[in-house]
């Protein structure tokens, strides 16, 4: 069956003439076709509008997390600062009622030593050593290990004034910190020599916990220098330099003990015991003593 094109429309050449019909008076499909068309077409186009809300209200969400988060974390730094700053006002209170002056009352081993010993191992005076209410707060935050909160307090309290020497000396105390609890013996020992580079007037007992680490370690060696520093250095009678001594001559003991002077050691740990703050301190520093005793029997 050969096929021709008339206009638009392929029709078979032996199909039979087009015959008119008669007017319909049946209704047409046509209309409901297209309706049918257009209530599809708006109900893809409506699911379509549903799913780039729903996208658009979870990347909201998302955002809105994030910002909830972030908002949650800064609330609880500050929170954090304010305990810290609201304990150091009352400590500072309560040592201002002890101390007609506002200074610190000797004798307090549970608060860190202000620094006694410069870089170049003058020792400070005997006088009353003030800390303000930044300086409680870290010292505050150091006692319970908080190194985050103190490096902040540190930080925000160099920033005030870049160029005080006393703010760049604790934040550099802190950093030594920081580094002696983690046991990064590298990071600390290059914070202390860049303090003493830097004649930053540090808290030696700061010092002293890099000089134990390194006896850790098994640098004995390293840590009797700077043990040795601390103890020639320490020259004061306060009850605070007292105790200072005390721990120097302690960590000195250990090292000589870890060197092979047996003797050396136990006789500066003997010493360090009569310096020793309170009866719970001496009892720690004499198990050091005993052990010492047993090795070189």
């Amino acid at each position: 069956m050969v096929r021709r094109k008339i206009g638009a429309v392929n029709i078979p050449t032996n199909a039979p003439p087009i015959q008119p019909h008669a007017a319909s008076t049946s209704p047409k499909h046509g209309f409901w076709t297209g309706f049918s068309v257009g209530c599809a077409v708006s109900l893809v186009g409506a699911l379509l509008i549903g799913v780039i809300a729903v996208l658009v209200a979870m990347a909201a969400g998302l955002s809105s997390a994030r910002d909830q988060a972030r908002d949650a974390y800064a609330t609880s730094q500050a929170q954090q600062i304010a305990a810290g700053q609201a304990v150091a006002a009352e400590a500072a209170a309560a040592y201002a009622a002890q101390n007609g002056n506002g200074g610190m009352t000797d004798g307090d081993p549970s608060l860190p030593a202000s620094p006694l010993v410069g870089a170049d191992g003058d020792a400070a005076d005997d006088g009353d050593e003030t800390m303000s209410v930044e300086e409680l707060a870290i010292a505050s935050a150091l006692e319970t290990e908080n190194y985050d909160t103190a490096e902040k307090l540190a930080r925000e309290l160099v920033a005030r004034d870049s160029k005080d020497p006393m703010a760049r000396a604790l934040l550099q105390t802190v950093r030594i910190e920081r580094a002696v609890a983690a046991g990064d013996i590298a990071s600390a020992d290059a914070l202390l020599s860049e303090a003493r580079e830097l004649a930053m007037e540090l808290d030696p007992f700061a010092a002293l916990g890099v000089a134990d680490l390194w006896i850790a370690e098994g640098e004995p060696a390293r840590g009797l220098a700077i043990a040795e520093f601390v103890v020639k250095s320490t020259t004061g009678t306060t009850d605070d330099a007292r105790y200072l001594r005390g721990a120097a001559l302690l960590v000195r003991g250990i090292a000589k003990a870890e060197l092979g002077d047996a003797a050396g050691g136990i006789k500066d740990i003997e010493a360090s015991i009569e310096l020793a703050p309170d009866e719970e301190t001496a009892a720690e520093w004499q198990q050091y003593l005993d052990e010492i005793r047993e090795k070189s029997r």
